[in-house]
């Protein structure tokens, strides 16, 4: 029940702090393309998130060297949350999500 209500939390804060990133883009940016150059890449962080995250449960966590808590898992969840930020925003590492979006989006922006 506790992990459950942990996950409950954690997810709240994550939808939260995605929502808040995406008011904060809406406000600072001068031309819609610009708008939407950073909610496309927006968008393929928040997706990069969550397969950082469904990928984190396959791994055996026996004998590992960190015991689970939900502050741990607070923390894991801001470092993927940090981390695809920067793959999604380094033409480099990104995975191509927002330059799609981008594209197929930009025909309707003025």
């Amino acid at each position: 029940m506790n992990n459950y209500v942990g996950s409950i939390g954690n997810s709240y804060l994550q939808n939260s702090s995605d929502l808040a990133e995406i008011e904060t883009i809406k406000r600072g940016s001068k031309t819609e393309k610009e708008k939407l150059d950073k909610v496309s890449k927006e968008f393929e962080s928040i997706f990069i998130s969550k397969m950082l995250n469904e990928m984190e449960k396959t791994v055996d966590k026996e004998n590992s060297l960190f015991q689970d808590s939900k502050y741990l898992d607070n923390l894991r969840s801001f470092m993927f949350n940090d981390i695809a930020r920067t793959i999604a925003n380094d033409e480099r590492t990104s995975i191509g999500i927002a330059k799609q979006i981008y594209t197929q989006m930009e025909k309707t922006v003025k």
